[in-house]
């Protein structure tokens, strides 16, 4: 079995060498647009951070961003999309016309879904009425779409049967009119609600899975589906109240996912922390049907692969995360996400009968990368629509040969669908559209909905005739072609080709040790955009050099704000066509160790939802971690520590994966950088191999004392010790998220906190390079994501920097590239498989690399002292900083010498129109 697999990875999949001496082709897989900058064309092809392209199959309309709910009215003459307390009310007769409830010019907290909404769209038979989920509020809205007004609401808390429920959460809805009653979801509560609409009163609640999210209705309408998405009910942290929360929470997560010591307990921090349980409980990650009748849940079926099965010889890490159900007259059909597949129920025989893999092309099907989300069944029951969400296209589903017949081309990251009432028509909706295109520099032009990332970034309505055979086919080609490419590397046998190889284990290289370093937020143009190498717009290099600064108090001319990554980007390689393929941090910590976001990640970071600690309601302890990665969140095989677990890769973490929900942080929590409240685990891969000291994210501390940790752990474990260096080092230096001006703390600007990040950037090097270990090294700098800042290419391009002896110097690469083509090189190098169709299909970046190393040391140098002095902001710390010492490198380190909540979207809006207006 392991030959065949390797056979058809040599043949299909990614890569051949001719075995021969001289010249040899090699085969690779890369995207589209390798050679192209991102761009937005709305009536040709349009260019994604992730270097594929979306060209949306049948009419289109932009709507706003991330629309998570679909339903299309009775009659077939209108459609609503729901949004994050937005409406979209969809004219569908003649032209499709989009109208936003509430519009641009009216305040949010006006919406009649103000406080969020989530996935739940209903209309009633009048065409008319439709219902909504109102998510974080715990409410169903009624909405009328004739006068566009809020006519009533529904509130899911309060007693019923003897027990008060409290903290709901409203997800998925539908209506069952043989009853005349609404069927909710509460995953607040793990809960299914049924409403009778006529005393608009709670008639039934019945106990369902962990973090119910799909619900479906069989046409009969005796059974109900409830897909729950959730692994595990996440307790109270022994010992902790609201009021001691700040002393008695956890200062390091508690255990690693799936070991004995998560499912069973363990004491750590002087008392037991209580176990979570198996992951393949029937509550967890499965589909329950209810028998309306009885109000009984009458099955559990666990659908897909289940954590711990072995698949094509390689462990199960992540659970199948069913979502969405679409149900015949005998079978229900469950897209698991995390598997690419579709699982059949035949509810008449209450049994799993069988599974549809979602292959779409051989090079490709062995690797995970679509993301099965919403679904839809045509009224003959013979074909399945699934919108495929991390590949921008919907799946058309053969039923009765259980094949993938073809793909209609979609927009970016589509999420539901539906068909009109005749069937001729497909509807989807894809949460990102075109992408985002520039929001910032000279000429642009402010658009209505505002220039933070999550905001300019339109989402697409698409009305797609159902297509038939031949124009599927010219569909299909289209989607793949949107998607990879073939592309042939070649040595002519003169020229030694880079260090890089262009396939893992493709030949022996020089780079032993790779430092991957994240920083937070910011857009290549407000750091580099100076650079007069790089496409940038120097007018929003407003963290560049020579530039001002504004205060609550005092502004400085001319400061010189981040000149480490100025001389860097100069003196090694830089990119001026990198992307991160993240909005936010959510997205980003994921992006960045190869774990695709999947549905779930995707529609928690689009709504309003409070995290509380101490709630009754189990669900309000829920995953949703944004700068850490949940297990809820786990791809089918993980990503990249579990990727160099698997295959014996030494590494090591400083500070990733450390914010999970409801995190405090201050700046005494220097051991991670968060102490948390509720138990969550954390990647076990990653997990035994952390620092139990150096601080992630938390802009409290200063990234200079971070330095300090990292250079005393450094030395002492692969300088002075007898372990050597790992072959990957991740870390996290985040200062340059910024936060509000803290004076007394040494931040009296938001530049402060920019120019500690330089520092910190400029010390890591300048030390690296000082280290035995420079001469076999390579350094990737970058962001994890952009939404701190702006720029005139796209709201998505940041900063990627390259430094190493075989790293070219003063070198700008203009190969667009993401977070996919970075692991492509990790992978390359460290000779291991690819994990997933992002990591197969991204661009090569062997032009960063050459043959002929420079074993030149880097030489820090200080940030502006009007700026951001680094003696007073490590004053708390009562710490010395000795510049003198740091100079000298690690020969002369002697250890101990001295040496906001992140990206919450409200938050981080409000915060990019305050520098807006204000600089």
């Amino acid at each position: 079995m392991r030959l065949l697999f390797y056979s058809l990875w040599l043949i299909t999949s990614v890569a051949w060498a001719q075995p021969k001496p001289g010249p040899r082709s090699v085969v690779t897989l890369q995207v589209p647009g390798r050679a192209e900058y991102c761009r937005i064309d709305t009536s040709g092809v349009a260019v994604l951070p992730s270097g594929r392209y979306v060209t949306p199959a049948g009419q289109v309309v932009r709507i706003t961003h991330d629309p998570f709910g679909l339903a299309v009215s009775p009659d077939g003459r209108k459609a609503v999309a729901l949004h994050d307390g937005v409406i979209t009310l969809l004219d569908l007769q003649n032209r499709v016309t989009p109208v936003r409830i509430p519009d641009y010019a009216t305040k949010k907290e006006d919406s009649p879904v103000a406080g969020g909404s989530f996935l739940g769209v209903a209309f009633a038979p009048d065409a008319r009425t439709v219902y909504l989920s109102n998510g974080d509020k715990g409410k169903v809205i009624i909405f009328d779409t004739e006068t566009r007004t809020r006519t009533g609401e529904i509130a899911l808390d309060g007693p019923f049967n003897g027990v008060t429920y409290e903290d709901s959460f409203t997800s998925d809805l539908l209506l069952n009119p043989d009853a005349n009653e609404l069927l909710v979801l509460d995953r607040g509560n793990f809960r299914l609600v049924r409403i009778d609409l006529t005393s608009r009163q709670i008639k039934a609640s019945i106990r369902v899975g962990r973090q119910p999210f799909g619900l479906a209705l069989s046409p009969d309408k005796k059974l109900a589906f409830v897909a729950n998405v959730g692994l595990f009910e996440y307790p109270r942290l022994p010992g902790v109240t609201p009021k001691n929360k700040d002393t008695m929470m956890l200062q390091f997560p508690a255990y690693g996912a799936f070991t004995k010591e998560m499912e069973k307990g363990v004491a750590v921090e002087g008392r037991k922390i209580p176990g979570l349980g198996s992951p393949n409980a029937p509550e967890a990650m499965s589909v329950w049907t209810i028998n309306l009748a009885t109000n009984t849940v009458v099955d559990r079926f666990k659908t897909g692969y289940q954590i711990g099965e072995m698949i094509e010889e390689t462990e199960v890490v992540g659970g199948s995360s069913p979502n969405s159900v679409a149900v015949g007259s005998r079978y229900a059909y469950v897209s698991n996400a995390t598997n690419d597949n579709i699982s059949i129920i035949d509810y008449k025989t209450r049994k799993i009968t069988g599974t549809i893999p979602l292959r779409v092309h051989k090079a490709i099907d062995r690797y995970r990368g679509l993301m099965p989300f919403g679904l839809a069944l045509s009224r003959d029951e013979k074909t399945l629509y699934v919108a495929l969400l991390a590949f921008n296209a919907v799946a058309v589903v053969d039923v009765p040969t259980r094949r993938v017949k073809g793909l209609i081309p979609t927009g970016w990251g589509p999420t539901k669908l539906a068909l009109s009432p005749d069937n001729q028509t497909l509807y989807v909706v894809s949460a990102r559209g075109l992408g985002a295109g520039p929001n910032g520099g000279q000429g642009f032009m402010k658009p209505p909905q505002g220039t933070y990332i999550g905001d300019i970034q339109l989402g697409l309505f698409q009305a797609v005739p159902v297509p038939d055979a031949p124009t599927l086919a010219r569909y299909t080609r289209q989607v793949l072609d949107n998607t990879f490419q073939t592309v042939t590397v070649t040595d002519d046998g003169r020229n030694p080709l880079p260090p890089l190889p262009s396939l893992r284990k493709g030949r022996a290289n020089p780079i032993r040790h790779i430092v991957y370093i994240t920083k937070e937020n910011r857009t290549y143009d407000e750091v580099l955009g100076q650079l007069k190498t790089g496409r940038g717009d120097s007018t929003l290099a407003r963290f560049g050099l020579q530039v001002m600064a504004r205060g609550e108090k005092d502004t400085i001319r001319q400061a010189d704000v981040m000149p480490n990554h100025s001389r860097i980007a100069q003196q090694f390689a830089f990119s001026d066509n990198f992307y991160c393929d993240s909005d936010a941090s959510i997205h980003g910590h994921h992006w960045m160790v190869g774990v695709i976001p999947n549905e779930w990640v995707e529609a928690n970071s689009s709504t309003e939802a409070s995290f509380k600690a101490f709630s009754k309601a189990p669900g309000r302890r829920f995953p949703r971690a944004s700068g850490a990665i949940d297990p809820e969140d786990y791809n089918e095989i993980g990503g990249l520590w579990e990727n160099l677990e698997r295959h014996n890769i030494s590494f090591y973490n400083f500070g990733e994966a450390n914010e999970y929900a409801g995190n405090y942080e201050e700046p005494n929590n220097t051991q991670f950088g968060a102490a948390h409240p509720v138990p969550f685990p954390m990647p076990n891969a990653v997990f035994t191999r952390t620092s139990r000291n150096y601080a992630g994210y938390n802009t409290d501390i200063p990234d200079q004392f971070r330095m300090e940790q990292f250079e005393t752990e450094f030395t002492a474990k692969w300088l002075k010790g007898k372990a050597k260096m790992p072959q990957l080092i991740t870390m996290q230096v985040p200062n340059d998220h910024g936060s509000g001006p803290r004076p007394a703390a040494g931040y009296p600007f938001l530049h402060s906190y920019m120019a500690d990040n330089d520092l910190a950037v400029g010390r890591i090097l300048h030390f690296l390079s000082r280290t035995p270990y420079w001469k076999n090294m390579l350094v990737i700098i970058t962001e994890d994501d952009p939404q701190g800042g702006v720029d005139h290419i796209d709201a998505h391009r940041s900063v990627l920097m390259m430094a190493g002896p075989y790293v070219k110097r003063n070198y700008v690469s203009k190969t667009h590239a993401n977070f996919g083509s970075l692991l492509k090189v990790i992978y390359n190098l460290l000779g291991v498989p690819y994990v997933n169709q992002y990591d197969v299909t991204a661009s090569l970046l062997q032009d960063f690399f050459t043959d002929k190393p420079d074993f030149r040391p880097y030489t820090a140098v200080l940030p502006d002292n009007r700026i951001f002095d680094p003696q007073k902001a490590m004053d708390v710390y009562q710490k010395t900083f000795d510049w003198s010492t740091i100079q000298k490198g690690p020969q002369a380190f002697r250890p101990g010498a001295g040496v906001p909540k992140m990206d919450d979207p409200n938050e981080q809006r409000a915060e990019h129109y305050r520098q807006q207006s204000g600089q």
